[in-house]
């Protein structure tokens, strides 16, 4: 049997709460729990993408920066400390999306006070 096999039918990670399947995909660098967590998570991602709006980006622009988040949370999370891997999956979600809302705010800045210079 492969190894690729193994991993598949090592775990089911339905029967595992949640920081249970983010400790496996830290400590093995489980592809399957990683998939498993941004299948669970994606939509969820959705819905929070959703309440943003960023002038001239796509729709699809907020949704990825929020996938980056939840990947940020599957690294980061801490199973020793007292929240659920949701609860710190939703901030470094929200955070991530406000990081680069901001960040494409204050480039947009730059280039309007650049053209106004050359007026």
């Amino acid at each position: 049997m492969n190894n690729f096999h193994m991993q598949q039918s090592d775990y089911n990670f339905k029967e595992m709460t949640d920081e249970q399947v983010v400790v496996i995909a830290q400590q093995e660098q489980n592809e399957f729990a990683i998939d498993y967590i941004v299948n669970k998570y994606k939509n969820f991602v959705r819905a929070k993408a959703r309440t943003y709006f960023l002038v001239g980006a796509d729709r699809d622009d907020i949704i990825q920066e929020g996938m980056i988040g939840l990947y940020k949370a599957t690294r980061d999370f801490r199973h020793d400390k007292l929240a659920s891997f949701r609860a710190f999956a939703e901030l470094c979600i929200t955070r991530q999306i406000i990081t680069a809302i901001k960040s494409a705010t204050r480039q947009k800045a730059r280039t309007t006070q650049f053209l106004y210079f050359f007026k």
